[in-house]
């Protein structure tokens, strides 16, 4: 559970303390108070990544020079930021390998960003594999990083003036190795999560939601990419690969990207995210904190009745509404509310 936020020189907040000892907490308020910046700083604090950006030091405060994010969990974690880059810290000491600071504290972000997944380029949905399997996976990361590195220097000998065929296929060999465990890795995430979902789905009484992985190379890997050769050294970049694979999303066997509603299209992602947080608990054996932000005000009744069963059964959630009307009473009388109008808040999460 998290006990407690430190926020500095982050997003509009010059020094902010909020008290967060509940399992269940709901922060209300206008735009622009502050809400999906506390959820943003709890995300940082587990991924040392923004769900918003990609662009780190955008989270700075105007005219300051860095912005700390400070988490009270089993551990105290801190995300420095600084216009040039970044430190993390487990209980004020320095990591200097991000591998060995993630993984702390598991998180599971519900957001209307998440629309992306279904309405996004398949870019988008490629990050969203490679972001929670590099967060439960070491092995996931590494082979990540150095396929990046491959496809960087495959695609350098592509566009060379005079191509060393020799080195060509030594590269090419060595990404196909990174290749097959980072595909693997993908389908097993993604056939896990289809099996949660038949559950999650089942119990909600909502459509049947499943995913599918495309990949643009055959079973023999190699040879896709010999076969490719030609395109690629006319195209002068690597044109299969992990790279360019994605996955669609279907609600009821039809594409939900065409077919599904702008409100199915937000309870698939939100589903999509509760089957997240069964598999994250899974894998690690720690049931992550569940961060819900302005998620209710886009359901229909029967589909917040749903919602509100699985927020109840988490150890801790993070709510963020414009309007404490938009919750169900159910999830109000067990909640710790913050209220925010861009006054400095105390320990207690009340005003001053």
């Amino acid at each position: 559970m998290i006990k407690k936020i430190k926020l500095q020189n982050f997003r509009i907040f010059d020094d902010l303390i909020v008290d967060t000892s509940a399992s269940l907490i709901i922060i209300s308020g206008k735009n622009a108070t502050g809400k999906t910046s506390l959820l943003e700083a709890i995300y940082i604090a587990s991924t040392s990544k923004s769900h918003r950006t990609n662009m780190l030091n955008t989270a700075i405060k105007n005219n300051c020079d860095f912005a700390v994010v400070e988490i009270d969990f089993i551990k105290k974690l801190k995300v420095v930021i600084y216009k040039e880059g970044k430190s993390c810290f487990i209980n004020n000491s320095e990591v200097n390998k991000i591998s060995d600071y993630i993984g702390n504290l598991h998180v599971v972000m519900s957001s209307p960003f998440d629309l992306s997944l279904i309405q996004g380029s398949k870019a988008v949905r490629r990050h969203f594999l490679d972001l929670e399997l590099s967060l439960l996976d070491k092995e996931y990361l590494r082979q990540s990083s150095m396929y990046k590195r491959l496809l960087k220097e495959r695609n350098e000998i592509l566009k060379a003036s005079s191509i060393d065929f020799k080195y060509l296929d030594v590269i090419t060999k060595q990404m196909v190795q990174c290749l097959l465990y980072i595909y693997k890795a993908r389908v097993k995430f993604l056939n896990d999560l289809n099996e949660i979902l038949v559950d999650i789905t089942s119990s909600m009484k909502i459509e049947n939601i499943r995913l599918d992985y495309i990949k643009t190379y055959e079973d023999d890997i190699y040879s896709s990419f010999e076969n490719k050769k030609k395109v690629d050294l006319a195209n002068k970049v690597t044109t299969i690969g992990t790279h360019r694979d994605d996955f669609d999303i279907y609600i009821n066997d039809l594409k939900a990207n065409v077919y599904a509603s702008e409100g199915q299209c937000r309870m698939i992602c939100i589903v999509i995210k509760l089957a997240l947080k069964e598999y994250i608990k899974n894998i690690s054996k720690v049931e992550p904190i569940l961060l819900l932000d302005d998620v209710f005000a886009a359901l229909d009744q029967k589909r917040i009745v749903e919602l509100t069963k699985y927020v109840l059964k988490s150890q801790q959630a993070f709510i963020t509404t414009t309007s404490i009307l938009e919750i169900p009473d159910e999830l109000l009388k067990q909640a710790l509310i913050i209220r925010m109008d861009n006054k400095k808040e105390n320990r207690d999460g009340k005003q001053q």
